[in-house]
């Protein structure tokens, strides 16, 4: 499928040139990375340092250039049990000539068809580009899921306003954002919502469905690693970071506990993470 780019934060034509787009209305070259597009501007490319320091965020960084091994794990040892509707099943609704958008995809791709979308570049990234500034036309997209990005930048609402923008109206915007959950840069780390925060950064939309995607037992698990990180390295930050990932292989087996517990009604008091499906207007 060819994208139609834009200038990220202007909206107007740019032009394939010599590795990279090119603006017509401003002049400036957008280099492609690895042969990928790449719309962020200069001064955010010391996320890239950022995203790689620190143990967990390298041991992270180190296992994305396995893709399977990586998704492999996170489905084991994480402290997240998935529960609620996926966004597998949320993108079943669409064909494959669909536009369809995965907005902080980091290495994973629910479909082949997908647009994979990071501010970072990674194996299976089709898109480097802000999430504030989709180099996209309005009304372009015909769906986007945009999972557990949310809470790692400092204005969602802007994010969610711009997902809206790129959306056709009827598109429908699938998210998952964390609720009860330890701190967890990558590299940075803001903010948790409830569901009627979430529901609340939505409302542009029209809310389809609000859930729990993990469970109180992930939840819970998540915590115990921490507490058991914070308990046992007495203050001292690198043998916390050491400790955070020894947690989670003594505490992950109770998270499967949310196979059941993750779809009890009442378990958006104490859920891990909600998931949300809403339409364009």
């Amino acid at each position: 499928m060819t994208i139609p780019f834009v200038h990220p934060t202007k909206h107007t034509p740019v032009v394939r040139e010599n590795g990279g787009y090119r603006s017509k209305d401003t002049n400036e070259f957008f280099r492609d990375v690895d042969g990928v597009p790449c719309f962020v501007p200069q001064n955010l490319a010391s996320h890239m340092d950022e995203e790689r320091s620190g143990l967990v965020n390298w041991v992270k960084t180190l296992l994305r250039k396995s893709p399977l091994l990586y998704r492999f794990l996170i489905f084991l040892i994480s402290p997240v049990c998935f529960s609620g509707q996926s966004a597998k099943r949320f993108l079943k609704r669409y064909g494959a000539d669909a536009l369809m958008l995965n907005i902080g995809s980091g290495i994973h791709k629910p479909r082949p068809e997908l647009v994979n979308v990071d501010i970072f570049y990674y194996k299976g990234v089709d898109l480097v580009a802000n999430a504030e500034e989709l180099p996209l036309p309005t009304g372009s997209v015909d769906a986007i899921i945009c999972e557990s990005l949310l809470e790692h930048v400092p204005r969602p609402q802007k994010i969610v306003d711009e997902m809206y923008r790129v959306l056709k109206p009827g598109g429908g915007m699938y998210i998952v954002i964390p609720f009860v959950y330890p701190f967890h840069a990558s590299p940075n780390d803001f903010q948790r919502l409830s569901v009627t925060g979430l529901r609340e950064l939505i409302k542009a939309g029209t809310v389809e469905k609000i859930g729990a995607r993990a469970g109180p037992t992930s939840a819970l698990v998540g915590q115990l690693g921490t507490w058991f990180a914070i308990a046992f390295s007495f203050g001292y930050e690198p043998l916390y970071n050491l400790l955070s990932l020894v947690g989670l292989l003594l505490f992950f087996p109770f998270k499967f506990l949310d196979l059941i517990l993750g779809w009890y009604p009442t378990s958006i008091h104490g859920a891990g993470q909600f998931y949300s499906v809403s339409i364009k207007k």
